[in-house]
């Protein structure tokens, strides 16, 4: 892939991190209350909902490159070239219609924002942008949105990669993300074991 840019949104950190700390502290609080034995089971259920969080909030993103996009969800990896992608919008999240198939692929780092905040958008923000003949944006076109970003970037790539005409899109690929599943699986396992010798 050349020309590779990556769409991480900041607020996931935001999120995760704020949670990552109450999850510590409530921990921390629990081991001080009962030591370290009886504190283990919160310990071992904060492991878990922090890889669990881990996925949700940060693991995400969305790879754009002048062949193709790369969307990482929580627990798939879609690889998909240029040529093979018939729309790009946003509706909830940024999505993807794969043309061979017929799949639509939502991307998980790029959601949408509730359908007031168009009211919010000043026209400066709209201007270069296609929103259609009303002249009416929906929310999860909002360049300060993440779905509104992710949209933009791709729609650019795609427009770039078809007046290009040499250019060979990605191979359509997709994985799961067997690592993620292992650790959420093994620490779910870890901590019903703890809880149920607690009890």
């Amino acid at each position: 892939m050349s020309n590779v840019e990556n769409f991480r949104p900041r607020s996931g950190y935001l999120l995760a991190f704020t949670a990552y700390f109450a999850i510590s502290a409530f921990s921390y609080v629990n081991i001080l209350d009962y030591g370290f034995q009886g504190g283990l089971p919160s310990l071992a259920w904060g492991l878990w909902l922090c890889a669990l969080l881990y996925l949700i909030f940060i693991h995400p993103k969305v790879i754009f490159s002048d062949e193709g996009v790369v969307i990482i969800n929580p627990m798939k990896k879609i690889t998909i070239g240029w040529q093979e992608i018939s729309e790009i919008d946003a509706r909830f999240t940024m999505y993807v219609d794969h043309l061979p198939t017929g799949v639509r692929y939502h991307a998980f780092a790029a959601q949408a924002p509730g359908r007031y905040h168009s009211r919010n958008i000043h026209p400066n923000e709209v201007k270069g942008l296609r929103i259609g003949d009303s002249g009416m944006i929906r929310a999860g076109e909002s360049p300060r949105s993440n779905s509104g970003a992710a949209t933009a970037i791709a729609r650019s790539r795609h427009e770039n990669f078809r007046k290009s005409g040499h250019l060979t899109g990605l191979n359509f690929a997709i994985a799961i993300n067997k690592s993620g599943l292992l650790i959420i699986t093994a620490l779910l396992t870890l901590a019903l074991v703890i809880q149920f010798f607690h009890t």
